[in-house]
């Protein structure tokens, strides 16, 4: 009996949506795009809290995914943030210096005659 009546305030509850998105749009509003990230959203945030419940199961991982597919536009979207966010990662790597490099590596490493940069520009005008 509880079954049923969630349904049937669910269903409701879409076809209320549904109706007022396009007695909006025929006056120049346009709500489509905001149901979709709205309900992308409510997707992700069930998927995590059931992953907050019970740890990484399908239905979680089901719910997240659907929810991220439809909050970001599509598999495109999805792609898109993921290489993105790889891409963000490696320039951070690449800029950030390695904790455990030392500055005498690289002195020793270097393949020129002279110590330094003044010692070249003295050996210059010496001659």
């Amino acid at each position: 009996m509880i079954v049923k009546r969630t349904i049937k305030a669910l269903g409701g509850i879409l076809l209320l949506f549904i109706g007022l998105s396009m007695l909006l749009s025929m006056v120049g509003i346009h709500l489509g795009g905001v149901i979709g990230l709205v309900l992308g959203a409510w997707l992700m945030y069930l998927g995590y809290s059931k992953w907050q419940e019970v740890g990484w199961s399908l239905s979680s991982i089901v719910l997240f995914v659907l929810g991220a597919v439809l909050l970001f536009g599509g598999m495109g979207g999805v792609v898109s943030l993921a290489i993105g966010i790889l891409l963000v990662y490696g320039g951070y790597q690449l800029l950030m210096p390695a904790n455990d490099v030392d500055e005498e590596d690289f002195a020793e490493e270097s393949s020129s005659p002279y110590g330094s940069l003044d010692e070249e520009f003295n050996r210059l005008m010496n001659k």
